[in-house]
């Protein structure tokens, strides 16, 4: 890990997840074997599934198509911070370095806090050794202090240095409010400080090597300074109890002192002092993280500078593999607005890396769109740590057990594939997910003969209600979980100007999403929710945004409010396998209009979805489910078409519904674990439509679309186009 990694398989990326004609694609691949062969197609469907449709390509004829030169690229994770060459950080005189560090993983390998070295080892290194001791190290000679720092609590270094004598003290104490009675003595030996090469940059979690950091730190750092005369033992036990940043820069030959907490929602790293030695962060560590001085008072970084003084650093942490571009493409003006993968092909090995063509802005192609959940596919990228080592997605926890809140499309995701069940049934059998699942809607549409428009979170979130504008209706993927603020607003605004919005998966519009300009990655902090993993108190605002972090649920925009149910429950066992589905029964009076509409060739009495699916089994609600709450705001007039009840025990309820801990709080049968599939119209004119469960377009193809899932949905299509027949555009 530390350093490098070897992808050892043929894999590839994008520089982005969707384009409209006449953008730029870039191809980032890695092929250990040598040349491969690249070719465009569009993908209408991808599972090899005996039981199901089977793959379904169009070769397109491109000038991306041909033979590449291959080579092998590499993955080299560890976050840190870089400050370029500076004069002033040569360190050939007197010199003090202070800082606050709290270590989080120790595992018998040196860990570098500080670094100014060059290639023949000239310069400087502060760290810690392989047992947790404080080094200071110069050439090939080190000082290392007796005491071991400890993990999981904050403790501050200085290292003072009299040039005229060659002392280098180690200095170092427990934090302020720490009752330990035990003192540090501090550690003095000679040591000659050599200067390295003046182009040399300063490395803060690392050492630096050639584009990326060695002996990476795993844990905080905090308030990092440097002055240029060696300050007396009483002064730098002073600067422990420093809290506002300007005190630091007050202090006589104050060379630098990088403050984190300005900048939280970018790379650049602030130097307060005269020098102006500003950095940058590099794979994205963790930034409005509290410090030593954070007091619980107050838990948004945006309100307390003293506090969040500290940024969060990972030996594996990675967000930009930064590969060299292997091929570009320019989508076509003609290109039609679809899903579309570069299969490449190198022997026996192959891979697909897939894209989005989105119509240009405002020049729809069908009167119906898909939106497809790319932040959703971040999300679950490489889930749960398959594939290639180094990279990671919102449910890994990285090496020093912190949950990891960046999920990035720059680096290979294997699991972002059209062909590749990545989560297993109770059976131990792999079923569709994700973009997979989302692909057996494209292929019943295709099918069936009814034009679609293929856009995403990303344009959405880009763009808001002008996307969608154009559109008679809307349907969403079969698991839109993870939203921006700005995606809430727009489909909110497009339902409320008479848009038609079909939501047609389970457990979506749940995790509050920053997402980075460009789109080139995402933040999901999980204070609250049910989730895998827990933020640090305190720590429940994105960085990128500083909007509260966690569910909409929680800042009072549940699901309901915008489609009519929202997440209700799960189903997997003890080993994350998922359990059986269920079909849902007809509940709707068909004297409703909007029942009768939507059960149009649909036998009164039979359960819908009451089939063996190309998913987790007999039925159609299944793996994370939703329901109809007036409580949490479903529309007063929305109408429940269908109920699906009696899931097995291994379908619980979400945390968030869960109120006490003890035998009574939700005995079963548990009333809320049901999947609701609702339907309400508009003042405005359009209708919602939901399904209330991420198995419904696994059901589609049974019987070759000849279904009661399958007829449902074209009717809530034909709906959508006011009764007009659905041709394609």
């Amino acid at each position: 890990m530390d350093g490098e990694t070897k992808t050892s398989m043929l894999t590839g990326y994008t520089n982005r997840l969707t384009a409209r004609p006449g953008e730029a694609l870039s191809f980032m691949v890695s092929s250990p074997s040598g040349a491969y062969h690249a070719q465009l197609y569009r993908i209408f469907q991808g599972d090899r599934d005996p039981a199901g449709p089977g793959e379904k390509l169009l070769p397109i004829d491109v000038s991306l198509n041909g033979s590449y030169e291959g080579g092998e690229q590499q993955i080299r994770p560890g976050s840190y911070i870089e400050i370029a060459a500076s004069n002033h950080l040569a360190l050939h005189g007197d010199f003090t370095v202070f800082l606050w560090v709290f270590p989080t993983l120790q595992n018998g390998r040196e860990q570098v806090l500080l670094s100014r070295e060059d290639d023949a080892g000239r310069g400087y290194r502060l760290g810690l050794d392989s047992s947790g001791r404080t080094f200071f190290q110069s050439g090939e000679r080190r000082v290392t202090a007796c005491h071991q720092l400890e993990t999981g609590r904050w403790q501050w270094i200085g290292v003072s240095y009299l040039a005229s004598t060659y002392g280098l003290t180690i200095h170092s104490g427990r934090h302020f409010k720490d009752p330990t009675l035990e003192t540090v003595a501090p550690t003095t030996l000679q040591l000659v400080v050599q200067s390295p090469s003046m182009d040399v940059a300063l490395f803060l979690a690392g050492r630096g090597q050639a584009g990326y950091a060695q002996d990476s730190f795993n844990g905080r750092i905090a308030s990092p300074v440097v002055y240029g005369r060696c300050l007396p033992n009483h002064e730098i036990d002073a600067l422990a109890l420093i809290g506002d940043h300007s005190e630091f820069v007050s202090i006589a030959d104050c060379l630098a002192a990088w403050d984190f907490n300005i900048g939280h929602e970018g790379t650049l790293i602030h130097d307060a002092s005269a020098n102006a030695l500003h950095g940058t962060t590099r794979q994205r560590p963790m930034r409005a993280i509290t410090g030593p001085h954070w007091t619980g008072a107050i838990d948004d970084f945006r309100f307390d500078r003293n506090g969040y003084s500290a940024i969060h650093f990972h030996r594996d942490g990675l967000t930009d593999a930064n590969w060299n571009e292997s091929f570009s493409f320019t989508v076509p003006e003609n290109l039609t607005s679809g899903i579309y993968i570069v299969r490449i092909t190198a022997g026996d090995e192959y891979d697909d890396i897939p894209f989005v063509v989105s119509p240009p802005l405002g020049q729809r192609q069908a009167d119906v769109a898909l939106l497809v959940p790319t932040f959703t596919y971040l999300a679950y990228g490489n889930y749960p740590s398959r594939g290639i080592d180094g990279i990671k997605c919102l449910y890994d926890l990285y090496e020093d057990s912190t949950g990891v809140p960046h999920a990035s499309g720059l680096h290979p995701i294997p699991t972002i594939r059209p062909h590749r069940g990545f989560v297993l049934t109770t059976e131990g059998i792999p079923f569709a997910r994700h973009l997979s699942a989302d692909l057996y809607f494209l292929d019943w549409a295709n099918e069936r003969d009814l034009a679609i428009d293929v856009i995403t979170d990303h344009d959405l979130h880009e763009f808001g209600l002008d996307l969608l504008k154009p559109y008679k209706g809307v349907f969403t993927g079969s698991h839109p979980e993870y939203v921006s603020e700005q995606m809430l607003n727009a489909l909110e605004r497009y339902r409320d100007t008479g848009g038609s919005l079909a939501y047609m998966g389970g457990n979506g519009f749940y995790w509050v999403t920053s997402v980075a300009p460009g789109g080139s990655f995402i933040e999901v902090r999980r204070p609250n929710g049910s989730r895998n993993w827990t933020s640090r108190p305190g720590e429940g605002h994105n960085a990128l945004t500083g909007e509260i972090a966690g569910l909409w649920r929680l800042r009072g925009r549940p699901p309901q409010q915008l489609v009519g149910v929202g997440f209700t429950a799960q189903g997997y066992d003890a080993n994350d396998h998922a359990g059986p589905p269920r079909p849902h029964n007809q509940v709707a009076d068909r004297a409703v209009p909007i029942a009768r509409e939507l059960f149009e060739g649909v036998p009164e009495g039979i359960r819908i979805g009451d089939f063996r699916t190309l998913g987790i089994g007999i039925g159609a609600a299944g793996d994370e489910i939703d329901r109809l709450d007036y409580a949490l705001g479903s529309p007063s007039h929305a109408t429940l078409l269908a109920r699906a009840e009696g899931f097995a025990p291994m379908y619980q309820p979400v945390i968030e519904d869960l109120r006490e801990s003890n035998q009574l709080a939700l005995p079963p049968p548990y009333r809320s674990v049901r999947s609701d599939i609702v339907a309400f119209e508009t003042r405005t004119g359009g209708f919602v439509f939901s399904v209330g469960t991420m198995q419904w377009f696994s059901a589609l193809y049974h019987d070759d679309y000849k279904n009661s899932v399958s007829q449902i949905t074209e009717n809530v299509f034909r709906k959508m186009l006011g009764g007009a027949p659905p041709t394609r555009g």
